[in-house]
């Protein structure tokens, strides 16, 4: 059964707001990387990597991610692609995080992280698939 475009409306009101908080979530989490890593990972219960340098490229690598969220953010469905793959990524990123730390006391950590990803990653998915249609629509 068709959705109404109102409901559609409010799908995507949704998915923009989780989009650009799951943007804003990455870009605290680059902050803390770059400026409080030890706490940060002492908070979380987890060991830091061997080398600085792997926080930097992680820290870079997640701000990119992050930007890619606001886009998606701003324009569902303009950025539609960025939008499957934060779907695609928040999920996977859940699953492998909750599979790496299964059995490991020293990265319980990894199920919080796991947790909001696979949340970010179910309600950008909840909302995208009523309205993936519209961009056919519109372009």
């Amino acid at each position: 059964m068709p959705q109404s475009p109102a409901r559609i409306a409010r799908y995507l009101k949704v998915l923009r707001v989780s989009l650009a908080i799951g943007g804003i979530y990455d870009l605290v989490l680059v902050a803390l990387l770059v400026v409080a890593a030890e706490p940060t990972f002492g908070l979380l219960g987890l060991p830091l990597p061997g080398e600085p340098f792997y926080l930097g490229l992680l820290a870079v690598l997640v701000a990119m991610v992050a930007g890619l969220y606001l886009l998606a953010a701003y324009d569902p469905m303009a950025y539609a692609g960025n939008v499957l793959v934060a779907i695609a990524g928040r999920l996977s990123a859940g699953v492998m995080m909750a599979a790496m730390a299964a059995g490991r006391d020293d990265l319980t950590g990894l199920y919080l992280l796991a947790a909001v990803d696979l949340a970010f990653g179910a309600v950008h998915a909840a909302c995208w698939w009523p309205s993936r249609h519209l961009r056919a629509q519109l372009f």
